[in-house]
């Protein structure tokens, strides 16, 4: 799953030729391939190690609770 935030891709001359191509073609499924290819799997590569869980922290969460429920 992709983390929601803001982010840039670069896309290289045979990628924006490609993308032209689909917009003058009206080409559905391969927009489709496109979009998965050149934007998803960059985004998916570029967030790969970041994503982090709210399980995934050193810190006990019961401590914190106990604390402020004294």
């Amino acid at each position: 799953m992709l983390e929601i935030k803001k982010t840039a891709i670069a896309l290289d001359e045979g990628e924006l030729l490609e993308l032209e191509g689909i917009v003058i073609d009206r080409n559905e499924k391969g927009a489709l391939k496109f979009l998965k290819k050149a934007v998803y799997d960059k985004v998916s590569r570029s967030q790969q190690g970041k994503l982090k869980s709210h399980l995934d922290t050193s810190v006990n969460p019961v401590d914190g609770f106990v604390r402020e429920n004294r």
